[in-house]
């Protein structure tokens, strides 16, 4: 983060630090978001040793590049 803030004001056509930073804090996702209230797995054998246990689908996502798209 400080490297991309150096950065964009070095480039004279960047943002102010404090625009930066205003911004940053805006984009952010809320702690009261529902997906951060789910118990994420990030290992694949984990995930679905614990599917099997308690007999519920196991859910993949799986992308290449930009998760926006543009890549």
């Amino acid at each position: 983060m400080r490297l991309l803030t150096v950065l964009l004001l070095l480039t004279g056509d960047g943002l102010t630090l404090e625009e930066f930073q205003r911004r940053h804090r805006e984009l952010r996702p809320r702690k009261d978001e529902a997906w951060r209230s789910i118990p994420w797995k990030t290992s694949m054998v984990e995930a679905r040793d614990q599917a099997t246990k308690e007999k519920k689908p196991l859910f993949l996502w799986s992308m290449n590049g930009s998760p926006l798209g543009c890549g």
